[in-house]
């Protein structure tokens, strides 16, 4: 069976299309990956909850440790160029809890490659300070507290897509003992 020059131009057409589909493109100086070759995380990150039982209606301390990998940095949350991400914190459960305020670290200001100006970061461990109000109607003894770091990585080259890392805590409620569950 032979194919018409025209037939054969165009099933080159079809698969010249077809693995230019298959291939990953960027259009961005995101890099596409958020953990390092090893597979070990970039940021991590580890609450600090109070010590002592919170009564509802109190607001109470929260510290979040971030570990940022040798190499990397996270735009701090006010990184200085509208095109990164800042870094922010959002709870879950709203019900129970409402950030009253965030106190983050200063921040270093470095110039990168990928940027004409220089930026605001932060880099190896860092500890974001929240103060959070436990609603006076929470009526069980414990309660999860759980949210995330929205964050934006990057290296000195190229920047990672943002992405969110969950954190969770329970907490002590004091006052409140198991017979007042509902």
């Amino acid at each position: 069976m032979r194919l018409r020059s025209g037939s054969c131009a165009f099933l080159f057409g079809l698969l010249l299309v077809g693995y230019a589909y298959s291939q990953p493109i960027s259009l961005s100086p995101y890099v596409s990956q958020e953990k390092t070759k090893d597979e070990e995380p970039i940021v991590t990150v580890k609450v600090l909850p109070p010590e002592r039982p919170v009564h509802p209606g109190q607001v109470f301390e929260l510290s979040l440790e971030l570990h940022i990998l040798p190499g990397f940095h996270i735009n701090s949350e006010k990184p200085g160029d509208e095109l990164l991400v800042p870094t922010s914190i959002e709870l879950e459960n709203k019900e129970a809890f409402e950030i009253k305020e965030t106190i983050f670290p200063e921040p270093q200001v470095k110039k990168f490659k990928f940027a004409t100006k220089p930026l605001s970061v932060y880099e190896g461990q860092v500890e974001v300070k929240l103060k959070i109000e436990l609603k006076p109607t929470v009526k069980e003894s414990t309660v999860e507290l759980a949210g995330k770091v929205r964050y934006q990585a990057c290296n000195d080259e190229a920047c990672l897509r943002p992405t969110r890392l969950p954190f969770k805590a329970t907490l002590q409620v004091a006052g409140n003992t198991s017979s007042n569950r509902r």
